[in-house]
């Protein structure tokens, strides 16, 4: 869990270095994203990535990437690894019950991956690899927090009167 004074130090240290100051919801925002995702030393580890290379100020995904050194396509091809050890091995590619099944299970319309020809392992690859990705963002987009309330269709419509 990311501690308040880790927080606020580092903060502090990005505003410097990037030369931009956020309002209250913003840093309310990055704080309950990355509290969510990152430990005290991850989020310093981010910090000090992020100032050492970073030309603009980083997103809250852009710090958790920089602070476990891997982003959504690296994360992907590091579960195909294992899909693929867990098949040559005769075990069950994926597990149960989770979103790699589901990927896999499309990328392979549905056959065990042990049993997919050679030839056609290089397309599944990249076509598992792809949507793996596009999966972990959308996982991770569901994590974040509102950060506008939200607004109802009757609202939208008393608006759009005036």
């Amino acid at each position: 869990m990311l501690s308040d004074h880790v927080f606020a130090a580092g903060w502090t240290v990005l505003q410097d270095r990037f030369g931009r100051a956020f309002t209250t919801q913003t840093t309310k925002i990055y704080r309950e994203i990355l509290s969510a995702e990152l430990t005290d030393t991850a989020f310093q580890t981010a910090c000090r990535a992020a100032f050492r290379f970073e030309t603009y100020f980083p997103s809250p995904q852009k710090l958790i990437d920089l602070a476990t050194g891997k982003d959504f396509e690296a994360l992907a091809l590091a579960e195909w690894d294992t899909c693929l050890i867990r098949a040559r091995s005769g075990e069950m590619a994926t597990l149960p019950n989770t979103s790699a099944r589901i990927v896999m299970n499309s990328a392979t319309n549905g056959t065990p991956l042990g049993s997919v020809a050679a030839d056609r392992l290089d397309w599944i690859k990249r076509e598992f690899i792809k949507r793996y990705a596009a999966q972990l963002a959308t996982e991770a987009q569901q994590r974040t927090p509102a950060v506008l309330p939200s607004i109802t269709n009757k609202e939208l419509t008393h608006v759009s009167a005036n």
